[in-house]
């Protein structure tokens, strides 16, 4: 249901997108005439717009007073002809129009973009689910757990109380994943410094035994490494062919398929190959709620 609500919410931004740029056209060709006096233009510390406030007069008679759009800071002082409309009085022409139109532009080139990436990821997700395959071997991950595609739960996730961070700078959060009946299934530590992509400790419900889930490096760009704690390899995360993010293979040692996952925004679904270890799945599964978690 939340991917479908997502679906939904593009095209409203998108629309929400163009509300200025009308409101401003509506201004310019039908807002009221009007003649103001311009009291004072000045500009705020570093690169903040320029701010002109003064009073006007409609042909009716009626008077406002406040910021006015669209001037220069040689209009201070000056009489202007101005059309006042929902968003208050702008002086017709380019320089009011430029701000908000780019702003509008811009803000729909990402929600296109969004969209565009929306399809695809939506195109990639069905076509795995439609692969045969054994039941409860496919996932509906989210933040908060997982559940089979006819909605029976597998697993949840409970916030653990925030720790103290592993070193200088590095902020960390705790969680576990639980069985549906509750039990714990294991514990994750997601460590993130800077603006860097956030490490996975994954440990079982002891907190003995764990693995890291960390950046691959330059040599698999948007890939990532699977290691013991003491920093043997047991396996990888590829981006899967023709993708940067968003879809991801997760290969054992020798290179074996163990899992792949495929983001529909806002969820991810998770395929569980037969030939996949259970080591191999709990990671697969502590990556993917973890690219859910890592703004969090």
């Amino acid at each position: 249901m939340s991917h479908i609500l997502f679906r939904a919410a593009v095209p409203l931004a998108m629309i929400g997108g163009l509300f200025w740029p009308a409101v401003l056209t509506y201004t310019f060709m039908a807002g009221e005439r009007a003649t103001a006096q311009v009291a004072e233009c000045h500009r705020g510390s570093g690169r903040s717009p320029l701010t002109c406030t003064g009073t006007w007069r409609t042909a009716d008679g009626d008077t406002g007073s406040g910021e006015i759009h669209g001037l220069s800071r040689s209009d201070a002082g000056r009489t202007v002809e101005v059309r006042v409309g929902p968003l208050g009085p702008y002086l017709p022409g380019l320089k009011a129009a430029t701000a908000p139109v780019s702003l509008s532009v811009a803000w729909l080139a990402s929600f296109i973009a969004l969209t565009v990436m929306q399809v695809r990821a939506g195109k990639r997700a069905r076509r795995l689910l439609a692969e045969p395959g054994a039941p409860g071997n496919v996932l509906i991950v989210t933040g908060k757990g997982a559940r089979t595609p006819d909605g029976r739960p597998s697993a949840s996730v409970v916030t653990l109380p925030r720790p103290a961070p592993a070193a200088p700078g590095v902020r960390t959060t705790h969680w576990e994943v639980r069985a549906p009946a509750g039990q714990p299934l294991f514990r994750v530590e997601m460590r993130r410094a800077g603006t860097s992509a956030p490490e996975l400790v994954v440990r079982d419900p002891s907190g003995v035994s764990g693995h890291i889930i960390r950046r691959a490096g330059d040599n698999s760009p948007g890939g990532y490494a699977l290691l013991a704690l003491d920093g043997a390899w047991v396996g990888s995360v590829v981006p899967a062919p023709g993708t940067k993010r968003g879809a991801y293979e997760f290969r054992d040692d020798r290179g074996v398929m163990a899992a792949r996952s495929v983001s529909r925004m806002p969820e991810w679904v998770l395929r569980l190959e037969p030939t996949g270890s259970p080591l191999l799945t709990r990671l697969a599964l502590a990556f993917t709620i973890g690219q859910l978690r890592r703004y969090r």
